[in-house]
């Protein structure tokens, strides 16, 4: 139990900043993906009388 407070490898410098990186481009891909289907739904889904 004593090895908890032992500094972690140098290896966490990369892989955990790579990691995150990583989920936020799928993230943002994903997002990205259901927010042009939402707005291709709700468009298509609307009743546009503003521009009359």
């Amino acid at each position: 139990m004593g090895n908890l407070m032992v500094a972690p490898p140098p290896t966490h410098l990369v892989y955990i900043p790579a990691c995150i990186l990583v989920g936020i481009v799928i993230g943002f891909l994903l997002g990205r993906k259901a927010g042009q289907r939402e707005g291709q739904a709700d468009f298509l889904a609307k009743d546009d009388d503003d521009l009359l």
